[in-house]
């Protein structure tokens, strides 16, 4: 019984080392392809598909990467389950890039935004940089909008108490 059992073991190993393979070839396929990029930045629009897509973006170039900045933004606005996979892409950029770029990235989310993307966007902006995360702050203390103010004091008093 135990060398059947051993048996099989060895099977599903072989297996996952052929689909492994099998994996790589179709990736390198795939990112010699010309439309890679515009394939991505549909798929990070469908849930489905977009850990593929999050994941499939460290091999892309930084030039790639930086035209999808746009759409990454867009998903760490809102919650969504994939969230922590969409600010790791986000926190891949050099941070100098971020703090030149981010904001006005997120400024047309905020125009319109609720205080679900502004607490979502303090998540991110905590995790770069308590400045960016300060200026947001003053800019959700002064809307009109009570509970986007709201969001604005919760991330106000945790950088009080974390400095």
């Amino acid at each position: 019984m135990a060398e059947t059992k051993y048996y099989q073991q060895d099977i599903d190993w072989h297996q996952l080392i052929d689909q492994e393979k099998a994996m790589h070839a179709t990736r390198q396929n795939f990112l010699n392809c010309q439309s890679r990029v515009d394939l991505i930045r549909k798929a990070l629009q469908n849930p489905g598909e977009r850990v593929t897509a999050l994941q499939i973006l460290n091999y892309l170039t930084l030039k790639e990467r930086q035209s999808l900045f746009d759409e990454l933004i867009k998903l760490a606005s809102v919650g969504n389950s994939d969230i922590e996979l969409v600010r790791s892409a986000i926190l891949s950029f050099d941070k100098i890039w971020l703090l030149d770029n981010i904001e006005n990235h997120t400024e047309s989310l905020l125009e319109n935004g609720t205080d679900e993307e502004y607490r979502r966007l303090l998540e991110l902006y905590i995790q770069i940089d308590d400045g960016l995360t300060q200026r947001l702050v003053m800019k959700a203390l002064q809307q009109s909008d009570i509970q986007i103010q709201e969001a604005g004091e919760d991330f106000e008093n945790y950088l009080k108490t974390n400095q």
